[in-house]
């Protein structure tokens, strides 16, 4: 099987309620991304201005950056289940202003993120023969979650 893989990047915020350390305060990343696909079937396609490739890396890049990493550039992600008040009311705040918040309903780990950007981005796969099978999220330059599907 041959795999291609697209890096992306985009400045978000997050706060993880019931944290020990740092994390538990408001806080920023500039998040990096890589996404490996394949072809469903195996077989690269075989004709017209895309032979030879898996997906075009512009089709790729137009799917990621419509269902990710425009909604989260500059957002504030929020956990909607969060037992930390402050969070609600940092939400209700930025939302008022009509400032850009994300709402999720898991804690905004970068294992939860991987597992939710694999979610939102095998559905669109699906439609055009493609088979995602990988999702790496960096939080820093050091420390990355890797969701590869397998549940």
């Amino acid at each position: 099987m041959i795999t291609i893989t697209k890096e992306f990047s985009w400045d978000m915020s997050h706060m993880l309620a019931e944290h020990e350390g740092l994390c538990k305060n408001l806080h920023g990343h500039t998040y990096r991304m890589e996404v490996t696909v394949a072809k469903k079937e195996g077989a690269l396609e075989d004709e017209g201005s895309k032979a030879g490739m898996v997906i075009d890396f512009k089709d790729l890049k137009k799917i990621v950056k419509e269902e990710i990493v425009e909604p989260l550039d500059h957002s504030f992600m929020y956990w909607t289940h969060s037992p930390d008040e402050i969070e609600h009311q940092i939400a209700r705040i930025l939302q008022q202003d009509e400032r850009k918040v994300f709402a999720v309903d898991f804690r905004p780990t970068a294992e939860m993120m991987s597992i939710y950007f694999f979610q939102s981005l095998e559905d669109r796969f699906n439609g055009i023969d493609i088979n995602l099978v990988s999702i790496k999220v960096w939080e820093t330059p050091t420390s990355y979650a890797e969701f590869r599907g397998e549940r």
